[in-house]
């Protein structure tokens, strides 16, 4: 692995243990696989690793109007494009080689409205930041494969190797949180389904006059809570496996991600990235839950759906992709997760040699799967009809390592807690043959599990 410092550690099937012991530090990230025990047999490329951060040494926070650099204890206020000031930043360090996916580098999310050229203030949204990135100069990866786990970094920082010697004897004594979170409010929706019908028939009406093709239109949720955002994120995770879950821990929100679906991995020039349309529920039936799943792959509807998103991401990976290098590799899989089965594409291509990741990332945001096609119509029409800022979520969580690695998710089935409210919301796609009341029903459904974790958590 060339230079990377590693400090080698026990293999733990369940690595929730080892961010227990950096879980209430601000700036704490977990990328969660969600693979849980020993046992698992679906360990995958999309599942193989979790990857555990702390204390970056450069913050970066864009709001809607500046971009605030923070290291070394001094803070600098710039204005510009928050993709442009983070490549900047990242182009002044080295390249670093190595085996694992991270080991340093930008880590952080990116909220939908960066993908906006202008931002509507007059809706209901949580007051977060656009993008909150930071640079980390280690890891603690753990690698369900191999079955291994480390402390890893090429040790660009000055104080990393004292940190890492403490944090190794920290984790190995680390015990599992005690403390308590609830639930004490009913759930508000800020769209009841009259108000839903209303947009979808605005929708089919731009439909039909040859304004878009498909436009993905969501509901958003609030409730109240208390207590320990971790402990809640631990039974999500229970509830709600999927390979790209995350859980972040800021000074005074928290996001709690449970997202199956892959926006953009690059590495060594390989790009990739694996839309998901089109939906239908799990049933403990296995009848019935094997009729399901039929059906999704027999759906017109559906297919038309992917087949749309994935001409939108293939011309959106052909801006910095070799001509010729676009491939659609695998069309309208079935894949089962625990409440829905999806549909899932995967296009490949390879980067040009003179662009970068971020430039990839800026250009390509937001994933395709949650705006519409064309986008940038859909991305104005979704801003003149939803009631809300979609904030983090359908906007993306991920890294962009110092080994040239990036690996980003759709931040869908995420939940924002922040001043004792949890935000959280569902969505899909319209198109010329959706019916308002099924589509009301689907989002209902995508949002089943947050709803069971609610339920969990509920006060009696």
């Amino acid at each position: 692995m060339n230079n990377t410092h590693l400090i080698p550690l026990p293999y733990v099937p369940d690595s929730s243990i080892y961010f227990e012991a950096i879980a209430n530090d601000p700036w704490s990230f977990y990328l969660d696989s969600g693979i849980q025990n020993g046992l698992d047999k679906n360990i995958s490329e999309k599942s193989r690793y979790d990857i555990i951060v702390s204390q970056p040494f450069i913050k970066i926070i864009a709001d809607d109007f500046s971009v605030s650099i923070e290291e070394n204890n001094l803070k600098k206020i710039t204005k510009g494009n928050p993709f442009d000031i983070l490549e900047g930043i990242l182009s002044g360090f080295d390249i670093q080689e190595t085996s694992l996916p991270f080991t340093g580098g930008a880590l952080g999310y990116f909220s939908y409205e960066l993908g906006q050229s202008t931002i509507q203030n007059n809706k209901d949204y949580i007051g977060i930041p656009l993008m909150m990135v930071g640079i980390y100069d280690w890891a603690l990866i753990v690698d369900h494969q191999d079955k291994k786990a480390y402390l890893a970094s090429h040790l660009v920082n000055k104080d990393t190797k004292d940190y890492l010697t403490k944090l190794s004897i920290k984790i190995k004594s680390v015990k599992p949180n005690n403390q308590s979170f609830k639930i004490n409010s009913t759930i508000r929706s800020l769209l009841n389904f009259e108000a839903y019908d209303f947009i979808v028939n605005k929708i089919l009406s731009f439909i039909k006059e040859g304004d878009v093709y498909q436009i993905n239109i969501s509901n958003k949720y609030i409730v109240s809570c208390e207590g320990d955002s971790w402990i809640g994120y631990k039974k999500l995770r229970e509830i709600n496996r999927a390979p790209f879950m995350a859980y972040i821990h800021f000074d005074d929100f928290d996001i709690l991600c449970g997202s199956p679906e892959r926006f953009i991995q690059s590495h060594n020039s390989h790009v990739e990235t694996r839309p998901i349309k089109g939906t239908e529920p799990r049933d403990s039936n296995p009848q019935k839950d094997k009729e399901n799943a039929e059906k999704l792959l027999a759906s017109e509807k559906n297919r038309a759906e992917n087949l749309m998103i994935v001409d939108l991401l293939r011309n959106d990976l052909s801006k910095n992709c070799i001509p010729g290098s676009i491939n659609v590799k695998a069309l309208c899989e079935l894949k089962s997760y625990s409440n829905v089965h999806h549909l899932e594409s995967i296009i490949e291509g390879t980067l040009k040699p003179h662009s970068t990741l971020i430039k990839l990332l800026k250009d390509s945001f937001p994933g395709g799967s949650i705006t519409g096609t064309p986008k940038t119509r859909s991305m104005e029409i979704i801003s003149d009809l939803e009631p809300h800022r979609r904030d983090i979520y359908c906007g993306s969580i991920g890294y962009i390592g110092f080994n040239h690695h990036m690996d980003t998710n759709i931040a869908i089935r995420t939940i924002i807690r922040k001043d004792n409210k949890l935000h959280f919301y569902s969505g899909g796609g319209i198109v010329a043959q959706s019916n308002a009341k099924n589509e009301f029903e689907e989002i209902a459904f995508k949002a089943s599990n947050i709803q069971k974790w609610i339920n969990f958590f509920k006060k009696d």
